[in-house]
């Protein structure tokens, strides 16, 4: 894929950075998806457009402009966090077999 046209939830947008695929977010839950919508538009990989004509313009722009669409790519690559899973399994593990870190 090109590029991922979807509504704003946070496993769709985590898959798609990895992926480095730009995102048009179509809807989101208000307050629980907002801020999904505010991370992409900041870190520059995609955009929010409710209506099907805006998502149609925005889409032929970005695939028209190989030079837009790499940039796209790049943004959405470098927000994307591809060990975030392993991670937050190895502190688990961490906590379980070890403890909380000493308060101090």
């Amino acid at each position: 894929s090109d590029l991922i046209v979807t509504k704003a939830g946070p496993g769709t947008i985590a898959e798609a950075t990895i992926r480095g695929l730009p995102c048009l977010l179509s809807a989101y839950l208000p307050g629980q998806e907002k801020g999904n919508v505010d991370y992409v538009e900041k870190h520059g990989f995609g955009v929010y457009k409710p209506q099907p004509d805006a998502i149609a313009q925005e889409v032929t722009h970005w695939l028209s402009d190989p030079e837009v669409l790499q940039d796209l790519r790049n943004k959405a690559k470098n927000a994307g966090r591809p060990l975030a899973t392993i991670r937050i399994a190895q502190d688990l593990g961490e906590l379980l077999f070890e403890g909380p870190p000493p308060r101090g």
